[in-house]
């Protein structure tokens, strides 16, 4: 595998990871149990960042895509290395 296919390879992983902290972030609002333990309320306002858990989702969306983008170009260029050496 070329360098750049593992490095995309690992910034597609690291992509993965982020867009779940964030969506792990997002699945947890409103699920906080009562101190009674009676059932689940809903957190303070002060204490939900939609804004950033947002930007975190896309910023993970577009790095994803980005090397994915760059794993396709390696691959392209792969290809065509081989075409021309065959």
């Amino acid at each position: 595998m070329s360098n750049a296919l593992t490095i995309a390879a690992g910034g597609m992983n690291a992509a993965a990871q982020r867009l779940d902290v964030a969506a792990t972030r997002v699945a947890s609002l409103g699920v906080e149990t009562a101190p009674d333990g009676s059932g689940s309320t809903l957190p303070p306002a002060a204490t939900v960042d939609l804004s950033a858990t947002a930007l975190d989702l896309i910023e993970a969306r577009t790095s994803f895509s980005l090397n994915a983008a760059v794993a396709h170009s390696a691959d392209t260029m792969t290809k065509r290395t081989l075409d021309i050496l065959a």
